[in-house]
């Protein structure tokens, strides 16, 4: 398959799960159901990319250099990412979801620690979408070549910044918004998908002549 194909099938699926979801929000909910579909494609893209790397170690005994299909995947985490920021910004950072979800709520924690939450995770999603642009700036053949192999790769680590924030982020929407049980379940086991896939890629590595980041 190219990466165009891989592009387009990509595009295709993200569109029609977003268009499905809209079609079946409640009235006037619309965007707001896309916010949370564009949210769990970022976070699914985003635990692709950094699974690629352990598997491939696993399957290989070597780090994988510019994969690919890491790559595509990281492009369209932060395609997704950024629509559900700005979507966020609409549905999510008001006075009505202040005065609902924050202020207002009477389910644990407290408002004052709900309201420290909020504000951890705004903060951090500006700090995310900053990594984002700059992953994004990352993940083609120029700025590998004005960079070099190294430099490159230093500096696409800071996904690993960005998926500890996008993690706790996550954690803090969920508890004010008191999500379904099944939604936290999967967000248990994609993040623990994750952390367990490096730790063994590291552990596969451990005493060998390669680099451990993953």
């Amino acid at each position: 398959m190219t990466r165009t194909h891989r592009h387009l099938m990509l595009a295709a699926g993200v569109a029609a799960i977003s268009a499905a979801a809209m079609a079946v929000a409640p009235a006037g909910q619309a965007l707001d159901r896309l916010s949370f579909v564009t949210a769990w494609l970022c976070l699914l893209f985003f635990a692709g990319t950094l699974l690629i790397g352990p598997l491939q170690v696993r399957r290989t005994g070597r780090l994988p250099g510019n994969h690919l299909l890491r790559r595509d995947l990281g492009i369209w985490c932060v395609i997704t990412g950024m629509v559900h920021f700005f979507l966020a910004f609409k549905v999510s950072m008001n006075l009505e979801y202040m005065a609902i979800y924050v202020r207002g709520a009477e389910a644990w924690p407290a408002p004052a620690v709900r309201e420290l939450m909020y504000r951890w995770a705004v903060l951090a999603s500006l700090v995310i979408a900053v990594l984002f642009m700059l992953l994004l700036a990352l993940s083609n053949n120029l700025a590998i070549r004005l960079l070099g192999k190294r430099w490159w790769k230093r500096l696409q680590r800071v996904s690993y910044a960005a998926f500890a924030l996008t993690v706790g982020h996550s954690i803090a929407f969920q508890i004010l918004e008191a999500r379904n049980g099944w939604l936290v379940a999967a967000f248990i086991v994609i993040t623990a998908a994750v952390l367990i896939a490096q730790y063994a890629g590291r552990a596969r590595l451990r005493g060998s002549d390669h680099a451990p980041e993953l």
